[in-house]
């Protein structure tokens, strides 16, 4: 008999430990960073830029001053190498006139890698902008930095016509060029 309840208190021990593993191994997961954290082992051959971007205090990825407030949401998607900003031109906000804007994105250098000879390069695709131009904060990024990506246009805000511009943003990176566009839509609705 004794045996028998050495046995059980044994195995339900045994029960007690692997319950208390199993739930420690799960609190393992969830990892909480204090200070800079480095993503150490991306891909050398990739061209991609490895950015971390960072939201501004709105929780958006794109901050302007000056844009219409009908304007300032939009649908923002991180996919790959490409951040794609989609912003609807509600019919209030048409006019006859060009304006000057201004957006900001905001991201930081997450390797262990210094990014060099930054450049910020903006591209018409299609619609009604007269110009665009795009600056970077720094062209030299140090590990655990942030940059800024600021991106000027002139446009007439048209309720009838898709709006497309690019951003490409390059720094060399461990010898290597790699980059990342953002791609800034305007769409009627």
């Amino acid at each position: 008999m004794v045996q028998l309840f050495r046995r059980i208190f044994l195995i339900l021990n045994s029960l007690i430990l692997l319950s208390l593993g199993v739930a420690y191994a799960a609190q393992a997961n969830n990892l909480g960073v204090l200070g800079t954290a480095h993503v150490s082992g991306y891909d050398l051959d990739s061209e991609i830029l490895p950015v971390f971007p960072v939201p501004w205090d709105s929780g958006s990825y794109f901050y302007s001053s000056n844009l219409p407030a009908a304007l300032t949401q939009g649908q923002e998607d991180w996919i790959g190498d490409t951040f794609f900003l989609n912003i609807a031109k509600p019919p209030s906000v048409a006019n006859n006139g060009m304006n000057n804007f201004t957006m900001e994105f905001r991201f930081s250098n997450a390797t262990a890698h210094i990014w060099t000879v930054g450049q910020a390069e903006a591209t018409i695709v299609s619609g009604v902008y007269s110009s665009v131009a795009a600056t970077l904060s720094a062209t030299t990024v140090n590990p655990g930095q942030s940059v800024t990506v600021t991106f000027t246009f002139r446009t007439k805000i048209d309720i009838t016509t898709e709006d497309e511009a690019r951003i490409k943003v390059s720094y060399l990176v461990a010898g290597i060029r790699r980059y990342i566009i953002i791609n800034v839509m305007l769409r009627p609705i």
